[in-house]
């Protein structure tokens, strides 16, 4: 019985032996393992290729921001309406006016307003001139180096390139979404949406007419330059034209005339008063003549 109770005792110890051993056996294997992986984990990371490093570096990503501001499109040209006012005392109208007039005919200009006033010892001139921008410091040249005097001038220049390049860039957005939206119109499911998607449309219409309205009147004002132009000939000593004692005879003769066409017209005027003073007096005379007999 001892001999049975000890052989079962050393076979359990030896069974616990095995057991403990065989634990540390895979402990250490799993421990080499993972630092097999790890290993090759940092091989392969220490390997890996250099592209896949450099795609997302410092370097590589300010090498971009570089280019991509190289590829900025360059400044565009400047939009500048020009204009100008220029008064002049001329000692003789008629050839300063004939001189104006060659003048516009020789830079491609034109009048876009005349008006003239004259009196007795003065006549005037009021001009709107609209002359192509690259021949305006010419024509004022022209005018300054003439024989007449200028006695004020003042000369303008307005940037509106940001006014009209935003205008620019809206009509072109607006022309991209109408044709969007008219490509819409064949593919609507109901009346509802076909109506919502043509309103749409003649809103933009209606806007893309408004900006290409103002584009031409900026294109306009940029292309030709606007000048206002006033030329006076007034002088006590020599006035517009001789005022001599004939002069003084005839505009007194006109000054009878008119009095006289004026006490017709008026006398024409008043008929219905006559008539009645005139029928009064006849009765008048025709009652005292009752009476006397």
């Amino acid at each position: 019985m001892k001999r049975i109770t000890i052989l079962s005792s050393l076979l359990l110890c030896g069974l616990i032996w095995s057991c403990n051993r065989a634990i540390n056996n895979s402990t250490e294997n799993y421990g080499m393992a993972v630092s097999e992986e790890t290993a090759s984990a940092d091989i392969n990371f220490e390997a890996a290729p250099e592209s896949q490093t450099r795609l997302y570096s410092p370097v590589t990503m300010k090498g971009r921001s570089e280019t991509s501001n190289n590829t900025v499109s360059p400044v565009q040209n400047k939009k500048i309406i020009r204009s100008g006012n220029i008064s002049i005392a001329s000692k003789d109208i008629k050839k300063t006016k004939l001189r104006l007039d060659n003048q516009i005919k020789e830079h491609d200009a034109y009048y876009e307003q005349e008006s003239t006033s004259a009196g007795s010892t003065y006549t005037n001139y009021n001009l709107i001139v609209r002359i192509p921008v690259n021949q305006f410091d010419q024509f004022i040249s022209g005018i300054e180096n003439g024989e007449d005097k200028i006695t004020e001038k003042s000369i303008q220049a307005k940037d509106v390139s940001l006014q009209y390049y935003d205008v620019e860039s809206r009509l072109k957005s607006k022309r991209t979404y109408l044709e969007q939206y008219q490509k819409m119109v064949s593919s609507a499911k109901s009346v509802k949406e076909l109506l919502e998607i043509e309103e749409q449309i003649r809103q933009l219409q209606e806007d893309i007419e408004s900006s290409e309205s103002l584009l031409r009147n900026l294109s306009g004002q940029i292309s030709y330059s606007t000048l206002h132009i006033s030329i006076f000939y007034s002088s006590t000593e020599n006035p517009a034209y001789t005022y001599t004692y004939w002069s003084k005879i005839k505009d007194s003769l006109d000054t009878g005339w008119e009095f006289i066409s004026n006490l017709f017209l008026g006398l024409i005027s008043i008929w219905p008063i006559g008539i009645i003073i005139a029928t009064a007096v006849w009765g008048w005379k025709k009652y005292k003549k009752r009476k006397s007999k």
